[in-house]
């Protein structure tokens, strides 16, 4: 059985810069980027227009604070 996703948990997953880039090493190890820094800088642009400039920036300080989905 398969957890339900939340739109929120969406907007974690494609806010979170982890899945696009390897941030610097001291903070996480190296992966393949599921997604290229296009294709997250687009799909970003269209959550801030859709959350807004303060809400979008909220969500992204909780992601990176760790507050994300972890096993979907």
């Amino acid at each position: 059985m398969q957890p339900d996703v939340t739109p929120a948990d969406v907007t974690g997953i494609v806010a979170n810069p982890f899945y696009a880039i390897n941030i610097a090493p001291v903070l996480a190890e190296p992966h393949p980027p599921l997604i290229s820094e296009q294709e997250w800088i687009t799909a970003n642009i269209k959550l801030i227009e859709d959350l807004g400039p303060k809400a979008y920036l909220q969500n992204l300080v909780s992601i990176l604070n760790g507050n994300y989905p972890t096993a979907l």
